[in-house]
């Protein structure tokens, strides 16, 4: 017996905040049903949103709204001024890799090696007094070391020591990728740790208005793939909310 398939008509809203322009569009099977474009308020973004929201749904029961797509520049625009947190980067490369020139801030180089088939070679060592002098007035931190996506029980101990002195956000190496190279991973930890605090007021900006206008759907994110992340899981890889305001305009081009 052969199975049968149907197709479900679905609404989504799509919205975009740039650096200049709010803008938002509503979509049902395939087709614009409304759309609007207003400034992008500055410092107080949400009322920017709320004004492209009352736009777009002025005629459409937000109940009917299936999905809403969120891009920003915010995030880029962020990194391309410097608008961001002091990171405290803390890697352990092991032995016989120059990274002098592979990440933004010159890091801290912890003690502990896991090699590549996962196995501890060396713990991880560090000093409270040393952790203490670097991390100063940071509040955020990354971690990451060389095959940890083998075994992360040397990120994981750092991560509690780095905790221990009160940073209560830290991003792991291991958990931006499970590919290998370490490099890039780093980078991504760090990146992300460094614009987590305004990306995540961008999100609490962009559940406000959401929720204030009765719209129940799930909200996602766009990649800069193009793909999309529900917002719970958008948080804890802020990284790939960089290039989504570029991945939306190529998206809109293609359609």
């Amino acid at each position: 017996m052969s199975k049968q398939t149907y197709e479900v008509a679905l609404m989504f809203l799509g919205i975009d905040v740039g650096g200049t322009f709010t803008d938002a569009v509503l979509a049902n099977e395939g087709k614009i049903v409304n759309q609007a474009k207003v400034l992008t308020t500055g410092e107080n973004i949400l009322q920017g949103i709320l004004k492209a929201l009352d736009s777009v749904l002025i005629e459409q029961p937000p109940c009917s709204i299936d999905r809403v797509v969120i891009s920003s520049t915010v995030v880029t625009n962020a990194l391309v001024i410097g608008d961001t947190d002091e990171v405290l980067l803390a890697v352990m490369p092991g032995t016989g890799m120059d990274i002098s020139h592979s990440f933004p801030v010159k890091p801290l180089v912890i003690e502990g090696y896991i090699d590549h088939r996962g196995r501890i070679t060396q713990p991880m060592r560090v000093g409270h007094e040393e952790l203490e002098g670097e991390l100063q007035s940071k509040v955020i931190a990354a971690v990451s070391g060389k095959f940890s996506v083998r075994n992360q029980q040397n990120e994981v101990a750092l991560k509690k020591e780095i905790a221990e002195l009160g940073i209560s956000k830290i991003f792991l190496g291991s958990e931006m990728s499970g590919e290998l190279n370490f490099v890039r991973r780093t980078n991504s930890a760090y990146f992300s740790a460094a614009v987590f605090r305004k990306y995540q007021e961008f999100i609490d900006k962009i559940k406000e208005s959401i929720t204030s206008r009765g719209m129940t759907a799930p909200v996602h994110i766009l990649k800069a793939d193009g793909g999309t992340l529900p917002l719970s899981i958008a948080l804890k890889h802020p990284v790939e909310a960089i290039f989504t305001g570029p991945a939306a305009s190529v998206l809109g081009i293609e359609a």
